[in-house]
């Protein structure tokens, strides 16, 4: 699956998304003005959730371990577009979110290697 998901499913989505893929190694990128920036690489995923703030839908991703040192929420506001990515094994492989400027935050999940170095 590579289409768009419709606006009423984001949340749901999100809880399943969420529980599928609890602990995979990930590496988020944002697509923007400045090209191409690695927010992150390696931290274990830990959730996904989305509100209403002022009016517009905004996006939290939360990545590592929460009783450890190394931990990252990245927020996308004013969130248009949300597009999943399957591998060819039907699981997830990324998360495209897209918001209102047109700045992409890509999260793709990394092979389990990526926990032990």
């Amino acid at each position: 699956m590579n289409e768009k998901l419709d606006h009423a499913d984001w949340a749901n989505y999100f809880n399943e998304f969420t529980k599928r893929n609890q602990s995979r190694p990930t590496k988020l990128e944002v697509f923007g003005e400045a090209g191409a920036q690695e927010e992150e690489r390696g931290l274990p995923f830990t959730g996904i959730s989305i509100e209403q703030k002022d009016g517009t839908p905004r996006v939290q991703i939360m990545l590592g371990d929460v009783s450890g040192p190394r931990h990252l929420t990245h927020v996308v506001a004013n969130v248009h577009q949300i597009t999943p990515k399957l591998g060819l094994d039907g699981r997830d492989e990324a998360l495209e979110i897209v918001n209102g400027e047109g700045e992409t935050s890509l999260l793709r999940f990394e092979p389990q290697t990526m926990l032990a170095g």
